[in-house]
């Protein structure tokens, strides 16, 4: 039986970034995967969007989500600097992209285009519109240097004139849609995937694939993992397997469904971007992936019935942008989430971390935004240890592809057999 300080079960980004963690604090930790690879979930399916808040200014929940993306950027800037190529630099107004080769971050932003034609007249969503700029022209604007961006008064103060400023403007333009390049980018997130398993196996992580997690026991001085190859006693456990945490928790989970597809044909000089309506169903959006590739997708559905119906939607709306869209695969993310009604969303974009009530010393974890990791992975040492991990230290990389040990995107296995 081999023994670990931790057993991490679950090879995604939650499950990486706590494992990485955990050994740069010189603990010793199994991470256990049920697939051949790691990251061949979700953190394979969906897109490669960092969010910097920019999308939940729009959302009715008290600004708690946008607290959380703007405070995972603080997490990023404090606790992942000491990476070489985490490309993202703290300034005076807003947050530079370095360029780079292989760094971890693209200056690809995100457009965002709010609908106006035939939604004049709705004037919340007008005051939503005007609301939402105004707080994504305070992030682009922030104070990186000296501020926390996770405390929103740096965010939010003096907006309450711009949001007038761009209400009037809302009303008298006759465009259909109102524009803005927002403050999110995306994430070559295999290359940062690579850093953080390459610096977690020079201090020592061990992956265990093709082991499916099958019962969980305590003991006495620790936790009991019997795998399909393995049996592993840890210290301490964290579960990171989404849907799969329903097996050794009482946790429930909902499910939702995001119809995505990989495209090509698309011009050079497209810019990502979301169409923001009123009507969620009618939101769409692309991220493009450079040499004529894009990911196309939206929303997520409750009801996996509705899934082709709305592939329908989506693909008909690009081919009215672009004519010559080819879609080259179909498939649908699958987003597993804690929900909590009472605060009055029926979606729930935050990460979890629970204390077992089944068993002793094994946490579960629920990853919320692939964004959110940065900060998932540093306050879940926090609640353990009490105290913060390493900010500075001397990071391993490799100069190997690590392609037999972390699976490539949907986009990127698309491309790959297409060229």
């Amino acid at each position: 039986m081999k023994e670990f300080d931790w057993i991490v079960v679950g090879g995604g980004i939650a499950g990486i970034s706590i494992s990485e963690i955990l050994t740069r604090e010189g603990y010793s930790v199994a991470l256990v995967e049920k697939n051949k690879k790691l990251a061949s979930v979700a953190t394979k399916e969906f897109h490669e969007w960092v969010h910097t808040g920019s999308l939940y200014t729009l959302m009715k929940d008290e600004m708690k989500t946008l607290k959380y993306i703007l405070g995972s950027l603080d997490d990023i800037l404090e606790f992942y600097s000491s990476f070489p190529n985490m490309n993202l630099q703290p300034t005076e107004n807003g947050l530079k992209i370095i360029k780079g080769e292989k760094n971890w971050f693209n200056q690809n932003y995100i457009n965002f285009k709010y609908r106006l034609k035939n939604r004049k007249f709705i004037i919340s969503w007008i005051y939503s519109i005007s609301r939402s700029i105004a707080l994504i022209e305070g992030i682009r604007q922030h104070d990186w240097l000296r501020r926390r961006a996770g405390i929103l008064e740096s965010v939010t103060a003096k907006y309450y004139l711009p949001i007038l400023r761009n209400f009037l403007k809302i009303l008298i333009s006759n465009e259909k849609f109102i524009q803005i390049e927002s403050t999110d980018f995306t994430t070559n997130s295999r290359l940062l995937l690579e850093d953080l398993i390459a610096n977690s196996i020079a201090n020592g992580l061990k992956i265990f694939t093709e082991n499916e997690l099958q019962e969980v026991t305590s003991e006495s001085t620790g936790v009991v993992a019997r795998c399909d190859k393995e049996i592993i006693k840890g210290k301490k456990m964290a579960i990171c397997t989404g849907g799969g945490l329903e097996k050794f928790t009482n946790i429930k989970l909902k499910r939702s469904y995001a119809p995505i597809a990989v495209v090509k044909n698309v011009p050079p000089a497209t810019k990502s971007f979301v169409e923001l309506d009123y009507f969620k169903k009618k939101c769409i959006n692309i991220v493009t992936k450079g040499s004529s590739y894009g990911m196309i997708g939206g929303i997520s559905l409750s009801k996996k019935e509705d899934v082709e119906k709305y592939f329908d939607y989506m693909i008909k709306e690009h081919k009215k942008l672009n004519s010559n869209i080819e879609v080259l695969q179909k498939y649908v993310g699958i987003k597993n989430e804690i929900l909590n009604k009472s605060e009055g969303e029926d979606r729930n974009y935050l990460f979890h971390i629970n204390e077992s009530d089944k068993f002793k010393n094994v946490w579960s974890i629920i990853p919320g935004k692939f964004t959110l990791a940065f900060s998932l992975a540093p306050e879940f040492f926090r609640k353990i240890y009490k105290r913060n991990p390493k900010k500075h230290f001397k990071a391993s990389s490799t100069n190997e592809s690590l392609s037999n040990i972390i699976e490539n995107t949907v986009w990127g296995e698309v491309q790959s057999r297409k060229n």
